[in-house]
């Protein structure tokens, strides 16, 4: 549950968030997609949850042609194909000292032998957000990038109705995502997420987190602030 503080802070309004203002670098940008299902025909459950399909922007050169040249189609293996979603998932070589990433992998694994187990969520008139330790972002170094991109603090579209339907950048040494679970989510739950989260996520302290807003009914879908393009979960 949330604090008075945090509530009278929602209520106040969106012209309250005093962040830094930073748009995201658009003029260097590339964008990825790789449907899991095409790298596995023969799995055995819903791979969907590992698609990747996102706008990086602010990466070098250097990362960006290694993005656009990762075929996991290239993989020996199931293993290796898995390591290679993960890894464009992230943006960033598979490392398996990451626990989040060899965590995804074996998800993703579990998903084709047809091992996962999924929880099913039924959605209502009511939304709630979620602050995890797991996919966690240095969250000082994403507050810029997540207030711009949710449209609170700049001008800016993230073309919730089109793919692609993850945008991440690159802030210093920080992968900083936003995701959203499909393509009816409401434009005003971004900002409503984003508001919501940075005011939890200060109000516990935490120098890293994620977190995600859980839409309504009539909020169409879930939007998730990490460090992946695939989403929280």
């Amino acid at each position: 549950m949330f604090s008075p503080t945090i509530i009278a802070s929602l209520l106040l309004g969106l012209s309250q968030i005093q962040s830094a203002v930073a748009q995201p670098v658009n003029a260097s940008s590339v964008t990825i997609t790789h449907l899991a299902s095409d790298y596995f025909p023969n799995a055995k459950g819903d791979l969907s949850p590992f698609d990747v399909d996102v706008q990086f922007t602010g990466y070098n050169a250097t990362t960006q042609s290694w993005l656009t040249g990762l075929n996991p189609a290239s993989g020996s293996s199931d293993e290796e194909k898995a390591r290679l979603i993960t890894a464009a998932a992230y943006a960033k070589p598979f490392d398996a000292n990451d626990p989040d990433m060899t965590e995804d992998k074996d998800s993703l694994l579990a998903a084709v032998a047809g091992n996962a187990t999924t929880a099913v969520q039924k959605r209502t008139g009511t939304s709630y957000f979620t602050v995890a330790a797991g996919h966690a972002v240095v969250w000082h170094a994403c507050q810029a990038f997540f207030g711009c991109v949710s449209g609170t603090t700049c001008t800016y579209s993230i073309a919730q109705n089109e793919a692609p339907r993850s945008q991440c950048q690159q802030v210093g040494s920080s992968t900083c995502c936003i995701s959203w679970s499909n393509y009816n989510v409401q434009a005003g739950f971004f900002s409503t997420t984003w508001t919501t989260c940075n005011a939890e996520v200060t109000a516990q302290g935490d120098s890293s987190a994620s977190c995600e807003g859980h839409g309504s009914s009539a909020q169409g879908g879930d939007v998730c602030l990490s460090n992946r393009a695939t989403g929280c979960t």
